[in-house]
């Protein structure tokens, strides 16, 4: 009989609520909601020089209340119902520089009004060549613009971090795994009072920032939460990518997107969330970074771009399609990156396309877009490697449709505009790995069943002495066999994945103003789904890939990604954008909830930021507390089984043993590491500081504490540790012609372990950030902006830590089990940036001089909990946990395990901490009459490359600081 539905769950309760609050506004007659005092606002948009051309499309936004519309074919635009009052109106087109204006608003009035755009270039008396601040009470944020990304010859989204406050300046490389970590200072070591924890700390721990930022581009975010391209992480316990030239401290699979697959050449314009996002941005944790893709009319455009690693070459083309009949934008580009000359075998390609649709249907202005993309990580055999014979490749090809638009200018009380996103992608992947494995002898089972004991032959089984079958044979194993592998043997394998995502959004945006209070509030609902129907982890079953050395017994399994269910997650929204007009004064406040719903898991995300004048037009103090979380992964969410093979029996490797006596005998024991329990991560930021400006100089300073909570890992509890009996035989009664009867030999105790999903990555981020832009002086025609910020990052496992050595050559005695959390890795850093920017307007000719100063940085600095006492251990004669008493150190079940503890010496309480530095980084940008443009950049110009001696290990040095690298671009307008 079918279960009814339960609709008086709080989760069904809320999307509820939300629901019916859109709906009632939608539905209500319009008098109901219609509001007293309005004005009307009609204008047109021009090219500035010469009036008889419109600006067809351009977007105009009508601000504090969030009104939005696009001009006619003719230019025009038109706001029926604004509430009386100041107002702003902010008109931005492809190509050409935002017109920004403020007014007063009577009420009953009828305005006309004219704005005359220019094309954005480097011949205006200000050009736009770092990132921009938003407004006090908005969420902490910087925008770089199409200019700021052509001046600093950037290559991937990745390059223009770096104009960021706190962001460091550093060389082009696609050889790596490109994400982005907001306010996180990330360390590379991974130095442990653990050792069996060690292998696993730093793609679990640091990956959670780059996992929590959301990518978002033209409405709606880019996904990785279907990506399981791993061999074997329920063992290893590791996230990274296999099957491509990634080393092993870069991000894999759960650590965000790859920013080196999205070509910066069809990017409008780039906006970072480094603080508490509003309402409507979910799956997040660390912030978000929106990408607003070009749209509109834009004449024929060629990019070329080298540097010693890096060649790519872009086209774009903006067409009118007609009268009433739209625009279509059209871009490709193809990029290609080596890792030096001198290992041409390492190498990345790049190759993308993409069409844009825009248009607009009476209220309803839309873009439609299908972006191709083929990206692939290619390390091909070194003719020098005669060894081990290595070769990779990871590669992705895809293709993304969106479809969002706004009905805008809604005569229908509060409600103004409605907003929709709709998007679908597809990304198959592929990755592959061979190699010639040494010392790579073990045992090795076909079967995926626990308990099933089998042999080197299907269905063949196995009887001791008093003739009780040995054998475990279930019907599904029939043609499983055992195997010892090879001592040396060439493995190759593949992992290919089909990742599917679909989100959809709808956004009411409603306003009134009552009084000297704007009201703005915000409804929506979202739905995401993601999934994977690639054929898994593909290879010959008697050349395996090679085992995880660190867990003994284990062995890898093929696994149909295709089997594993999809992701799903509702999530509804609602937020308060009010402004309060006190005299002269502003207290801005943007409120908001959201309620994300993922497999049965739901959490709710206050979220507030708060702004307040308090000088008009000069001083204004801002503050922001908020929740932001990010729903777990597939791999998280269902992760691989734990596989372990024993050999009981083996002579098929014996001299002189005739074939029909061969004999192998071995089990396999399964554990499913799914976590029932798992938690939506999440982070608590607050937020304090203050915005200054003086004539056109603003300062700015923004102080933050954010705190990671349940952050995923695959992690080790203290069920990870089975305790296995494991049985060895030997001949019984020999046999003729026939296998032997067995008898027993010695039976032990073996201990076996294994990684699974957990919410035990924990972070706490704390800084603060400042930017100083002082605006241009045009007696000298250079503009100065002072950018910075000192950051402080903890790390940790809020997990237990084990102490797992062995006794000798014994097998595994008693495990260790150090208390929660007791070791955490700090890092820190303070910098600042001097951007002194000459331009020469006449002659089209920008010049910029970043002088980067690197105060502090530190690593491999630990704080310590109590890593010199256990307070728990498992026990190796039944595998249960009990509390240490420390009078049993002495006790030679435990004695050997604190031998090793004391052999640690005190320098793990010391830090490197880097002398200060400085490097000087020049961007140069020449427009040659209007159709060519010259782009020429050099990092760390003199080469500054001190030396630094390692207070853990005296005598050796490290080079500070990047190496000299420079590049060129080449723009040609048609």
């Amino acid at each position: 009989m079918k279960k009814p539905c339960k609709t008086n769950h709080p989760h069904f309760r809320i999307l509820f609520g939300i629901g019916a609050l859109l709906a009632l506004m939608l539905l209500l007659p319009k008098g109901v909601l219609a509001q007293s005092g309005s004005a009307t606002i009609k204008g047109s948009v021009v090219e500035k020089g010469d009036p008889r051309i419109p600006v067809e499309f351009a977007t105009v936004q009508l601000l504090p209340a969030g009104l939005i519309t696009t001009t006619d074919t003719k230019g025009n635009f038109s706001f029926d119902r604004v509430s009386p009052g100041r107002v702003e109106i902010v008109v931005q087109f492809l190509g050409m520089t935002p017109v920004d204006s403020t007014f007063t608003v009577q009420d009953g009035a009828n305005l006309r009004l004219n704005f005359a755009m220019e094309y954005s270039s480097f011949r205006l008396t200000e050009v736009q060549v770092v990132a921009q601040g938003n407004k006090a009470g908005q969420a902490t944020s910087s925008t770089i613009t199409r200019q700021a990304m052509d001046h600093l010859r950037t290559v991937s989204v990745a390059d223009v971090l770096q104009l960021l406050p706190g962001g460091q300046i550093t060389n082009t490389n696609l050889m790596q795994a490109q994400v982005i970590n907001i306010r996180s200072v990330q360390g590379l070591s991974t130095n442990s009072a653990s050792n069996t924890d060690g292998a696993i700390r730093y793609n679990s721990l640091n990956a959670m920032n780059s996992l929590g930022t959301a990518i978002i581009i033209d409405g709606a975010p880019l996904s990785g939460n279907a990506n399981l391209q791993a061999i074997n992480p329920s063992i290893s316990g590791n996230v990274e990518t296999s099957g491509t030239n990634l080393s092993t401290s870069s991000p894999g699979i759960n650590a965000g997107i790859d920013l080196r697959g999205l070509s910066v050449d069809n990017i409008e314009s780039i906006e970072v969330i480094r603080g508490v996002a509003s309402a409507a941005y979910g799956d997040l944790t660390s912030g978000a970074v929106i990408i607003q893709s070009k749209a509109g009319r834009e004449p024929l455009k060629i990019n070329f771009k080298t540097d010693p690693k890096v060649y790519s070459t872009a086209i774009s083309k903006g067409l009118t399609l007609g009268e009433n009949a739209g625009n279509l934008n059209l871009s490709a580009d193809y990029t290609y990156g080596v890792n030096s000359i001198t290992q041409s075998y390492l190498f990345f390609e790049r190759t993308t396309a993409k069409a844009l649709y825009s248009n607009r249907f009476g209220k309803l202005f839309s873009n439609t877009s299908l972006d191709l993309n083929y990206n692939k990580d290619t390390r091909k055999m070194n003719p020098d490697d005669v060894r081990s014979r290595v070769a990779s490749s990871g590669s992705s090809l895809g293709f993304r449709v969106n479809t969002n638009g706004n009905f805008n200018n809604l005569d229908y009380g509060w409600l103004n505009n409605i907003k929709y996103t709709l998007s679908g992608s597809f990304a198959n992947k592929k990755s592959h790995e061979e190699s010639l494995l040494g010392n790579a002898m073990a045992g090795y089972s076909t079967n995926s069943t626990d308990g099933a004991v089998i042999t080197n032959k299907p269905g063949q089984k196995v009887y001791d002495i008093h003739g009780n079958e040995l054998t475990n044979i279930p019907q599904a194993e029939m043609g499983s066999f055992f195997t010892v592998l090879p001592n040396e043997y060439f493995s190759a394998y593949d992992i290919f994945g089909k990742e599917v995502n679909i989100f959809a959004n709808v956004t009411a945006n409603l306003s009134k103003k009552v009084g000297n209070v704007y009201n703005r509030i915000i409804l929506g609902m979202d739905y995401k789904t993601d999934g994977n129907l690639g054929d898994g982890k593909v290879y010959d079953i008697n050349n395996p890939p090679y085992r995880t050395l660190s867990a003994d017994n284990s062995s890898p399994r093929p696994r149909k990604f295709s089997d594993i269910p999809f992701l799903h997650q509702f999530s509804a929204f609602a937020e308060e954008n009010m402004i309060w007009e006190i005299g002269a004064r502003e207290l801005s406040l943007q409120a908001g909830l959201r309620y994300d719903l993922f497999n049965k898991k739901s959490i709710l995300a206050p979220r507030i930021n708060l702004g307040f004048s308090i000088i008009p037009h000069i001083l204004s103090l801002k503050a922001a507390y908020g929740i932001q979380a990010k729903a777990p992964t597939a791999l998280y969410f269902y992760p691989d089984n734990a596989y372990f093979d024993f050999v009981h029996y083996n002579s098929i490797e014996r001299v002189g043993v005739p074939v029909e006596e061969q004999l192998l005998l071995g089990s396999t024991r399964v554990f499913h590491v799914e976590n029932p329990n798992l938690k939506i991560a999440s982070t608590r930021t607050y937020e304090v500081g203050f915005d200054l400006k003086i004539n056109k100089m603003r300062f700015s300073v923004t102080a933050y504490d954010r705190s990671l909570q349940n952050g995923y890992r695959l992690g080790v509890d203290l069920d990870c540790y089975k305790l296995v009996p494991y049985t060895q035989y030997e001949i019984g009664e020999n046999r003729p012609g026939q296998i032997p009867l067995l008898q027993e030999q010695n039976t032990y105790n073996i201990f076996v372990r294994y990684a699974k999903p957990m919410n035990t990555a924990r972070a706490w981020d704390r800084g603060i950030e400042y930017d100083f832009n002082l605006g241009r002086f045009n007696g000298i025609r250079t503009a100065f902006v002072i950018s910075g910020a000192y950051m402080r990052s903890t790390i940790w496992n809020g997990g237990y830590s084990y102490e797992t050595i062995r006794n000798g050559n014994e097998l595994e005695r008693n495990i260790g089990v150090y208390e929660k959390g007791v070791e955490k890795m700090e890092f820190a850093s303070f910098n600042t940036i001097i951007r002194a920017t000459h331009n020469i307007p006449q002659i089209g000719f920008v010049v910029t001089l970043a002088t980067q100063f690197t105060w502090l940085s530190t690593y491999d600095w630990y704080s310590f909990g109590n890593d010199t006492m256990f307070e728990k251990y498992i026990s190796r004669i039944d595998g249960k946990v009990y509390d240490f008493n420390p009078a049993m150190k002495d006790d030679p079940e435990f004695s050997y395990l604190f031998s090793e503890i004391n052999r640690k010496n005190d320098l793990r309480f010391k830090h490197e901490t880097y002398f200060p530095t400085v490097i000087f980084n020049l961007s140069l940008t020449k427009e040659i009459s209007n159709i060519l443009r010259a782009s020429f950049n050099v990092n760390n110009m003199f080469n500054s490359r001190p030396l630094y001696e390692r207070k853990k290990s005296p005598g050796s040095y490290q080079q500070l600081n990047i190496p000299i690298y420079f590049g060129f671009e080449l723009g040609i307008t048609l």
